[in-house]
């Protein structure tokens, strides 16, 4: 196991925020599936960093954290501390609202789709991808976020 502390945080906090800027430009480019896959990078980066500054600087020592932690394993996490329930995503304005529980692991399967064996598994083709996609990814995410943002 390895010991995250508050600095592992801020470190988190700028990664976050590289891995947000870099959606943006692969946005603007038109690379929707990477931007995506950047998104999913700071899904990860963000719960992890939740846990770190509000988890971890609460208790006053580090926090304790498996060497091989994934994204799965943080989503099941925010289940169980109920850091997903405070904010509900809506797929449309006409459409009704759902925890984003529900529709997290879509942002994981997007970011998975990356690894060529899960890609090639699946038939998923990048370049298929689009815009209207990459918008519906990035609304979960800010879903997210805002629940996070709802328990500091």
């Amino acid at each position: 196991m390895g010991q995250l502390t508050g600095k592992h945080g801020d470190a988190a906090n700028a990664l976050m925020q590289f891995y947000q800027d870099e959606a943006q430009k692969l946005q603007a480019s038109g690379s929707y599936f990477m931007a995506a896959v950047a998104l999913g990078a700071a899904l990860e980066t963000a719960l992890l960093a939740y846990m770190l500054v509000e988890w971890g600087e609460d208790n006053g020592t580090g926090l304790e954290i498996p060497d091989k932690i994934g994204l799965d394993e943080l989503i099941e996490a925010a289940k169980k501390f109920d850091l997903l329930n405070a904010v509900k995503f809506r797929e449309s304005k006409k459409g009704a609202a759902c925890s984003v529980e529900n529709v997290i692991h879509d942002i994981q399967r997007i970011r998975n789709s990356l690894h060529p064996g899960n890609a090639l598994r699946k038939s998923f083709d990048p370049l298929s991808f689009n815009a209207t996609q990459y918008q519906r990814i990035q609304k979960i995410y800010n879903a997210v976020l805002d629940n996070l943002l709802h328990y500091i």
